[in-house]
């Protein structure tokens, strides 16, 4: 075997030190990682060439990634998680109830990453949206997010899912228990993701996805799990760009009287006129402020 011959792939499962990739050729392969610089994730494009007497591969490197979906970790150090994908879609349920400050967060970061972002309502067979649910969903998509309402025990809808992700790169997020890999398993005849059932001492979601996959979709679309999460917070690097998270604050704002205004302390502030007013939803704007300071004290931890 000539290991100086080279190739691209598309990452398309990672498992610690050891990647699930895809060739060009659509030829599926094991590869290990060169050396500890190299840390890739789903979703990315890599040079792999092939290592004497093994089956496996080795990861050369990592071509330019187009975006990548980032986390503050325990260490509140910087952790990507996906790359090189077009949509997050934030799966919700009851249980586990609702944070829907993650939901923002999720959508957020698609707002930051320039890609599309919508939110899918599983379980609808246990008929759990109550007044307040529906008011803050409703609120999602009044400032533009499309809401999908389904059941992946019953299979309710899957269809409309498949609409929006069609020709689509997709991560599946949110918390933990909420569904993820049960809706990935009705919509993707590839996939063997691992479902569990709630706890149903604590209704707190057990986290079953560990590893992180590609499966292709009937319709061009392709779709990422990730692991349940009961947090979650992005890497920000300037609590300026906070703002960009929030569709609505950030057009509300080119209305404030001082350009740098945080919409947090000043006076005169046209965000905090349009919150009073119920123009801006008064939690969507304790998100906004919940993530400005998460963002301060992240920052200064890591600096």
């Amino acid at each position: 075997m000539n290991t100086n011959v080279t190739q691209q792939a598309t990452i398309i499962g990672t498992y610690s030190q050891r990647m699930l990739v895809k060739t060009s050729n659509n030829e599926v392969l094991f590869a290990k990682i060169k050396g500890k610089k190299i840390q890739p994730v789903c979703g990315d494009q890599i040079e792999i060439s092939p290592i004497a007497q093994e089956s496996d591969w080795l990861i050369n490197k990592i071509i330019p990634r187009n975006n990548e979906l980032t986390r503050s970790n325990y260490s509140h150090k910087r952790e990507v998680i996906a790359a090189n994908i077009t949509m997050i879609a934030v799966v919700v349920s009851d249980p586990p109830k609702p944070d829907w400050f993650i939901v923002d967060r999720y959508i957020g970061a698609a707002e930051s990453m320039g890609i599309k972002a919508c939110i899918i309502c599983n379980k609808i067979d246990l008929n759990w949206e109550t007044e307040q649910y529906s008011k803050t969903i409703k609120n999602y998509q009044l400032i533009g997010y499309p809401v999908i309402y389904c059941s992946a025990e019953t299979k309710s809808n899957l269809e409309k899912i498949l609409e929006h992700l069609k020709n689509e790169t997709a991560i599946f997020v949110g918390q933990s228990g909420a569904g993820k890999s049960s809706i990935i398993n009705q919509i993707s005849r590839n996939s063997n993701q691992l479902t569990q059932e709630i706890s149903s001492k604590k209704k707190e979601g057990k986290h079953t996805t560990v590893n992180s996959n590609i499966l292709d979709l009937d319709n061009g679309g392709k779709v990422m799990d990730s692991p349940g999460v009961r947090d979650y917070s992005p890497i920000i690097d300037s609590t300026y760009k906070v703002v960009g998270s929030f569709v609505e604050i950030e057009a509300e704002g080119l209305n404030c009287k001082f350009n740098n205004c945080s919409h947090a302390k000043e006076q005169n502030c046209a965000v905090k006129e349009a919150v009073n007013d119920e123009r801006i939803d008064p939690r969507r704007y304790e998100s906004y402020k919940r993530l400005l300071n998460i963002t301060q004290k992240n920052n200064h931890k890591r600096y």
